[in-house]
């Protein structure tokens, strides 16, 4: 976050994503904490060329809710068939999206 030189008496800056794993007290902190989760994701998903962004977005799907996606039994091999990719590759992103946000978001099938 970028501040201000000379910041006003009454200045306070309450950055939401520096408590993102804090306790969950009240309805508006877990609003808060599931947009600030959402935006993460999100950002993962445009990260790259415009033509990797369907294949990011069905891990995505994959990897939280797999019975959204129209197969019976989805994988990333599914994922890389889909999109024409190696299926190498669809997993290394798969790893890697689990890898940055696996702490955070509790995907399907997850033990904690």
């Amino acid at each position: 976050m970028i501040r201000p030189r000379r910041l006003p008496t009454d200045a306070c800056f309450d950055d939401p994503a520096a408590k993102f794993d804090h306790e969950v007290g009240s309805l508006g902190t877990a609003f808060t904490l599931a947009g600030i989760g959402i935006t993460r994701v999100q950002e993962w998903i445009t990260r790259g060329k415009a033509r990797q962004r369907g294949l990011r977005s069905d891990l995505v799907t994959l990897c939280i809710c797999p019975q959204m996606l129209p197969c019976k039994r989805p994988s990333a091999s599914w994922c890389a068939r889909e999109h024409g990719v190696s299926r190498q590759y669809a997993s290394r992103l798969q790893q890697e999206f689990t890898r940055e946000l696996g702490d955070y978001i509790r995907f399907r099938g997850q033990r904690f």
